[in-house]
């Protein structure tokens, strides 16, 4: 059984990396504000900046996060 994990954006003014609690809390990219995203996959780098950003990994899948 294949886990597909947690859905990453990119912003497509800033190409900041979006994720999902920064849609619930800025409605989409914190630091341009821009409303207009789409799915993306992580780079190496990016991945270690979001478990550092949002450390309960084991919770990622959880919707109340």
């Amino acid at each position: 059984m294949k886990s597909e994990g947690i859905q990453f954006y990119r912003c497509m003014l800033c190409s900041r990396v979006v994720s999902r609690w920064d849609i619930q809390e800025y409605k989409g990219c914190r630091k341009c504000g821009n409303t207009k995203i789409k799915p993306t996959n992580l780079t190496l780098m990016e991945k270690v900046v979001q478990i550092i950003k949002h450390p309960r990994i084991g919770r990622w899948n959880d919707v109340s996060v």
